[in-house]
């Protein structure tokens, strides 16, 4: 799963500075994003060049009664994510990257013990998470809202944990992003763990709290 992550705003000017050459929102590093919390999200719209703009992380499908759900949706299972009737129609129309320069996960090492790690690229650079986005409208409160997906972790990775996020390939991204694609057997084929040697993961501090939005969070801890 993907229930925390950070994001670096020289790292995402850098990843997506061919889809956006003006109009760039402002953009911070943040260090510990959590579910329900604003996040960045790169995206194109029909007839629309692509854009980076801020949504709620959860997604909160249009046909939702009200602007809340009794269950969680801030990660899409690839295996399913073409036929839940949260995602099914996101994953056909409006998919999306969200820029990310590491994530969070923690391993049972022993009972009540748990492991905090932090995966990233050896070289600190940012990725894209397989997103998708929708848009909730009722009485003229607008809501769009987000979602990651998350797949089988690669063998590398499972020893922390058995579930991963999809990592877009920089080729794929037009792929991914163009709403006039809306095939499923060639975008579910996007949705594969990553290559081994591509993360690698690193043992931070467990005791941080959710104020600490700053470099220690990912500072590694040496056993």
């Amino acid at each position: 799963m993907c229930g925390r992550f950070s994001t670096s705003a020289k790292g995402t000017q850098i990843l997506y500075s061919e889809y956006l050459e003006a109009d760039w929102p402002e953009l911070r590093d943040h260090y510990d994003i959590r579910p329900a919390t604003p996040v960045a999200v790169l995206r194109q719209r029909p007839q629309h060049n692509p854009e980076l703009v801020a949504m709620k992380w959860g997604l909160l499908p249009h046909w939702a009664k009200e602007p809340k759900l009794i269950y969680s949706t801030f990660n899409a299972r690839a295996e399913s994510v073409e036929v839940k009737p949260t995602f099914s129609r996101p994953f056909r129309r409006s998919r999306c990257l969200i820029p990310a320069n590491g994530w969070y996960e923690w391993q049972q090492v022993a009972r009540g013990s748990k492991v905090k790690w932090w995966l990233h690229l050896p070289d600190g650079a940012s990725f894209s998470f397989a997103g998708l986005w929708d848009r909730w409208e009722h009485e003229g409160q607008v809501i769009e809202s987000c979602t990651i997906i998350v797949g089988a972790a690669n063998q590398r990775l499972s020893a922390v944990h058995d579930r991963m996020p999809v990592i877009i390939d920089p080729k794929d991204y037009a792929f991914w992003l163009d709403p006039g694609i809306n095939a499923v057997p060639p975008l579910k084929e996007l949705l594969q763990p990553a290559p081994d040697e591509w993360f690698e993961a690193r043992r931070v501090r467990n005791d941080k709290q959710p104020r600490d939005d700053d470099a220690t969070l990912v500072e590694e801890v040496v056993v």
